[in-house]
């Protein structure tokens, strides 16, 4: 990529900072939703949760397990940070939360824990619990042997899963949040747009790859955390995988996967590409998803459930012939992290409202174990849904060296 190339990368109009009020909103949100599920306070370890409720962001303390990272959210608004010393300045600079304990970290036997024992113990008790992220899709910011010292200390304080208030909380996006998201999504297209013409012969897997991420970030993107790659002749196995050392040769159909970041926001969608002419096979797979995709989409509004648009996708390619074998789900929610709840899958009846963010996933499976996958970002209004990604060709593109 030259010099020259990197200059002309168009750059798109950015959203506007979160307002003080969008975090106003968010806590009122939180202490009703406390309320009901009967808890006195939330214990916030994880980047997702702690950017959502504090604002803080960082680019040191997820990159490290040396650190841990506090939040307290009472169930009466008050808001605590118990962070080390070393992100003070971070902190004040990215938060608003103006009340701030800190403790000289690293210091392994005791990472805080007492100050933590000491903000609980003014917490105003109602309920006698507090709600931490324990619960499925959760993962927890602080070494495990602390979670349960910390629970032992906060007694007569009961640690018990807040993970239905946090998922709550999130589930349904601000327009400030699907500007986010729309955002992303729209550099990650213009990468996939811009793909078929910094692709070279003899490139890996490894230099396709590398030079994709550069060209989202060179378009504004901030992280691509998620980037896989599938490629095989005819067609390919994984759709989970990093890239590899493999050349991308004639007859290959191959898959790119981008879970790209901005703002704290993710994109999730993939396309296809044929290297040279494909077999009918897979143009007829590739169109089956493509209609597939267009079901899910017109199903998912107001009304119906996650679990209906599981089921609008898989009818298109049972009707074909398809067999979906254990495809767990076709789509997932959308935001803060890679995936989110709901899941569309049989089982999942999370009722569809406006401002939840999916994914639109159908896949596939063809010939000799082969896989073929199409994926769309959506966003749930009143009516139709919304494309947040720009719509892929129905028929897949071809590439010719």
């Amino acid at each position: 990529m030259t010099k020259e190339n990197v200059a002309k990368k168009p750059r798109r109009r950015e959203p506007p900072q979160f307002s003080r009020a969008e975090f106003e909103q968010r806590v009122e949100r939180a202490c009703k939703l406390m309320t009901s599920a009967r808890l006195d306070a939330l214990l916030i370890t994880s980047e997702a949760n702690m950017e959502y409720l504090s604002g803080f962001v960082t680019q040191f303390a997820w990159n490290t397990p040396t650190r841990p990272w506090y939040f307290v959210l009472t169930r009466t608004g008050k808001a605590t940070a118990v962070i080390p010393e070393v992100g003070l300045s971070n902190w004040r600079e990215t938060s608003w939360v103006k009340d701030i304990h800190t403790w000289p970290s690293p210091r392994p036997e005791n990472e805080g824990l007492d100050l933590l024992k000491d903000v609980f113990s003014r917490v105003k008790r109602r309920y006698g619990q507090v709600g931490a992220e324990l619960g499925a899709e959760s993962r927890i910011g602080m070494p495990v042997a602390d979670l349960l010292r910390l629970q032992r200390l906060l007694r007569p304080l009961s640690m018990v899963d807040g993970f239905h208030v946090l998922r709550t909380l999130r589930l349904v996006k601000s327009p400030a949040e699907i500007a986010r998201i729309r955002h992303i999504c729209q550099i990650a297209a213009d990468t996939f747009e811009a793909l078929p013409g910094f692709i070279a012969p003899n490139d890996t897997e490894k230099d396709l790859v590398r030079k994709f991420q550069a060209d989202l970030l060179m378009r504004g993107a901030d992280k691509t955390p998620y980037t896989a790659i599938g490629s095989g002749q005819g067609g390919y196995e994984s759709i989970i995988m990093g890239p590899t050392t493999r050349r991308l040769r004639k007859g290959d159909i191959f898959l790119i996967d981008t879970g790209a970041r901005f703002d704290g926001y993710f994109c999730d969608f993939d396309r296809n590409y044929s290297i040279g002419k494909t077999s009918d096979e897979v143009r007829r797979i590739h169109d089956l998803l493509f209609r597939a995709t267009d079901a899910g989409i017109k199903t998912a509004r107001p009304g119906n459930t996650a679990a209906d648009v599981f089921k609008a996708q898989a009818r298109v390619l049972t009707d074909a012939g398809i067999e979906l074998g254990n495809v767990g789900r076709f789509g997932h929610g959308l935001g803060k992290v890679l995936t989110e709840p709901p899941s569309n899958k049989i089982g999942d009846e999370t009722p569809l409202v406006p401002g939840m963010v999916l994914t639109i996933e159908p896949n596939a499976m063809y010939g000799d174990g082969k896989i073929l996958v199409h994926e769309e970002n959506i966003v749930i209004t009143q009516g139709r849904a919304k494309l947040l990604s720009r719509r892929a060709p129905r028929d897949i593109p071809i590439i010719t060296f």
